[in-house]
């Protein structure tokens, strides 16, 4: 089993399945950081979970707390992980998993191991749709539980609404189920008191929101539980600046991905236009390049490709040869203002 650091970067993301956001979960609240740092440990492109190691002085800092004080804790701690679970349900069906399923410690070094359960992998590994994703620092220094779940949760539904209107709707039984409060506060006024408002507070002062919150009622009865967010200024600009910066992160990696691919000497402006006419999706280009392969004459391989992926070649074109980059028609490119837009990315 391979063994890594566990690490702590503040640009590090949790990204979990919408089924495990919205399942019920039931922790204190170093047991959701350290499940949450586990999490963010995951790389987009890992298909096995690996053994994750720390020490005692590390884990105090990712925590926010003393190292006596987790020295103390800390077999509690793995011990209540291993225990801890999520239940799942989908209409009539439901799945209970396991957060943890390996705890180590060794007193000599003072390192702590652990491991992710395989039962929640599919939640969490390698997702590609209904998901949600968060920076961890944002949680990290919360002190309630509950501001951490809804957290996720209002970043659940941002992550699903296009349009981000920032008014989120809950359901004031759904919100106790998800919560584990069907048997605790059963007062509206102790719901609010002990949970939403401290969770309001927490996340209006630790994350890049102002949270605020309504109730909705239905006769005299409180039904709903309507959310308000608005992004903060700063990090309106900070959003902005990693969104460009992920821009470019992920087409140097598309580019590197195509290199492994394409046997050619290409530039980087050639690839980005081949990446540009495939919409980033190197399936694609992969399949019409061995297209490619059995062509007899290509003159530009460049072109050939775009115009492959344009008119969607399935065999080679015995009649068609695209002689020159800059004579594809299909999209009507300009290769110089195709040139000059690449270079501002």
């Amino acid at each position: 089993m391979e063994e890594i650091d566990l690490k702590y970067n503040k640009n590090y993301y949790s990204v979990m399945a919408n089924k495990i956001i919205r399942g019920k979960q039931k922790m204190t609240i170093y047991e959701a950081k350290l499940i949450r740092i586990l999490i963010s440990q995951i790389k987009k492109d890992d298909e096995n979970f690996r053994m994750y190691r720390t020490d005692i002085k590390n884990l105090a800092e990712f925590l926010g707390t003393d190292r006596k004080n987790i020295q103390r804790e800390i077999r509690n701690v793995c011990k209540n992980l291993m225990r801890q679970i999520v239940e799942i349900e989908s209409g009539k069906d439901w799945e209970i998993l396991h957060w943890v399923s390996y705890a180590k410690y060794d007193s000599e070094t003072g390192t702590i191991m652990l491991m992710l359960s395989e039962e929640i992998a599919p939640y969490v590994l390698a997702l590609k749709e209904r998901f949600t994703r968060y920076q961890t620092k944002n949680i990290l220094t919360m002190q309630s539980f509950y501001a951490i779940r809804l957290y996720e949760l209002l970043q659940m539904r941002i992550g699903m609404d296009k349009k981000k209107t920032m008014i989120y709707q809950f359901g004031i039984s759904e919100l106790r189920t998800i919560l584990e409060c069907e048997k605790k506060f059963k007062q509206i006024g102790e719901f609010k008191r002990f949970v939403l408002d401290i969770a309001i507070k927490e996340i209006s002062d630790r994350t890049e929101y102002k949270c605020t919150y309504e109730c909705n009622k239905t006769g005299r009865i409180i039904t709903d539980i309507i959310f308000y967010l608005e992004l903060k200024e700063q990090e309106k600009e900070e959003m902005e600046e990693r969104k460009e910066k992920q821009e470019d992160l992920d087409i140097d990696d598309l580019i590197d991905q195509l290199r492994e691919i394409i046997h050619e000497k290409l530039k980087t402006k050639e690839y980005k236009a081949i990446l540009e006419a495939a919409n980033n999706d190197v399936e694609l280009i992969q399949a019409k390049y061995q297209l490619a392969k059995k062509q007899k004459k290509i003159d530009n391989l460049v072109g050939w490709l775009i115009k492959a992926i344009q008119e969607e070649y399935s065999e080679p074109i015995e009649k068609k040869k695209v002689d020159s980059f800059n004579n594809i028609e299909a999209r009507q490119y300009d290769y110089e203002e195709l040139e000059r837009a690449l270079l501002k990315h």
